[in-house]
């Protein structure tokens, strides 16, 4: 083997097994508090903190592929295929935050705690300590 070939595979090593001390450098706390709620966090804080994060990723989804779009159709330059396909990339965006709110819609008008997240009825989880 060459000398660098050696070399290589030493510092390797030493990157790869010498920094298991830094990675159990902290105990895991189970359910750590979550940013802005009090307390320790439930596995209701952190269903609601998903849905919340759902709603607004297709709001920003959708504003970032309008912003592509009207970007596309602006370049253009008068390029009849680059228009169409800038329109189409527009038209999609729309149709997606219309189905969204549209499925929105259709679980209020059956019940509106469908869409109104209210987990207090599920109660806390009570185990013993977890085993270190």
């Amino acid at each position: 083997m060459s000398k660098k070939i050696v070399i290589f595979h030493l510092i390797s090593a030493v990157l790869l097994f010498g920094f298991f001390g830094t990675v159990f450098a902290q105990s895991y706390i189970p359910m750590e508090k979550l940013p802005g709620s009090p307390g320790a966090a439930t596995f209701k804080d952190y269903v609601l903190a998903i849905y919340n994060f759902a709603i607004w990723a297709v709001g920003i989804a959708a504003l970032l592929m309008i912003s592509i779009g009207g970007f596309m159709y602006f370049t253009a330059a008068g390029n009849t295929s680059k228009t169409t396909k800038a329109k189409e990339i527009i038209s999609d965006a729309l149709i997606g935050v219309v189905v969204t709110m549209v499925a929105w819609l259709v679980l209020y008008v059956i019940n509106p705690d469908l869409v109104n997240i209210n987990l207090s009825r599920l109660g806390t989880l009570h185990s013993d300590r977890v085993q270190e």
